[in-house]
């Protein structure tokens, strides 16, 4: 099986760049021990000011791991800097993938 992994947020006004800026630098670090870990994408609306993470795991379990860990609650404290809202998560079995 394989997860998808949603997480959407409402953020700062033009907090967007420095946002995408700091997961490209973050991210890598975070995932690299996870072998279950497929790949991510970083999305915006800039209309909403919204971001979307989509991340793909083998492991809803090893998703949760990552989720759970000091340096992820870190990463995350850099990112709430800029949250307007709480983040929404979602692990959604992919299905369908084309």
């Amino acid at each position: 099986m394989v997860y998808a992994v949603l997480t959407t947020v409402q953020v700062l006004r033009d907090s967007i760049d420095s946002l995408a800026n700091l997961f490209d630098e973050t991210n890598r670090p975070l995932v690299a021990e996870h072998e279950d870990w497929l790949g991510a994408w970083f999305t915006a609306n800039r209309d909403t000011d919204e971001v979307t993470v989509v991340a793909r795991w083998r492991s809803a379990d090893s998703y949760q791991a990552l989720r759970n860990s000091p340096e992820f609650q870190a990463t995350m404290a850099e990112f709430a800097k800029a949250f307007t809202s709480p983040p929404k998560v979602s692990v959604n079995e992919i299905l369908v993938e084309m």
